[in-house]
């Protein structure tokens, strides 16, 4: 089922914008998409939030969404299902409906294990572009895509620790335990998804940006730059 505090409206508007962008746009000729990793703590979903406002102020009809774990996990689940299930579900967003039949030729999806479905997902989005994909091993999925730009957030350890102090509402031992424990988590999914052993590797990137030093707007201000030059 999808989730309900995640499914708001202004999702679901910007999901079927992209959607109908997508339904009209040369795919020989794919838009840029980007990906972004980070060191557990940095603040990955801000810089793609505020990165997508300012590639959409630059075009009419706000093409360019954030792809994050909600949507990349519900639609490898739905991709399971076969499409007249979708349909028939009450539970999934009229966005994902959409989107699902983009990524499948067939009528049922192969059984297959969840990150085979995630990493066609992923890969399927990245093809398309116009979106910012945070989290989940986008940068593997997508690898050799060439219109993927794939970016990675670090910081000093003191300076997430700040930030999960004030976002979780979390005591400076408890914040440095929450690290560790996410740290290791997403070390070990990366592991199994992708079977990389180093994540942080910068030659997988174009860009490795230090967000304790850089404004989450000048992060996004030379991503920007650096797409226009390519």
């Amino acid at each position: 089922m999808a989730n309900r505090d995640f499914w708001t409206p202004q999702q679901e508007a910007k999901l079927l914008a992209w959607h109908q962008i997508q339904q009209i746009a040369d795919a020989k000729k794919p838009a840029p998409c980007f990906t972004v990793a980070r060191d557990f703590g940095c603040q990955a979903y801000p810089l793609a939030e505020e990165l997508v406002k300012r590639l959409n102020a630059r075009v009419a009809g706000e093409p360019w969404v954030v792809i994050g774990r909600e949507i990349l996990d519900e639609v490898a689940r739905l991709s399971g299902f076969s499409v007249e299930q979708i349909e028939k579900s009450q539970d999934t967003p009229n966005s994902l409906k959409a989107i699902f039949s983009m990524f499948l030729d067939s009528s049922l999806a192969e059984e297959t294990e969840v990150f085979a479905h995630m990493r066609n997902v992923i890969r399927s989005f990245a093809k398309r572009g116009n979106c910012v994909l945070v989290g989940r091993g986008a940068v593997f999925a997508a690898a050799g895509l060439p219109n993927c730009i794939h970016l990675r957030l670090v910081a000093p350890y003191e300076f997430r620790v700040n930030k999960i102090m004030k976002s979780h509402g979390l005591s400076e031992a408890e914040a440095k335990d929450f690290i560790e424990l996410h740290q290791k988590q997403r070390a070990d999914f990366i592991k199994r998804f992708s079977g990389h052993e180093q994540p942080d590797d910068p030659v997988l990137y174009h860009m490795v940006l230090n967000n304790g030093l850089f404004s989450i707007v000048e992060m996004a201000e030379m991503i920007e730059e650096h797409m226009i030059k390519l």
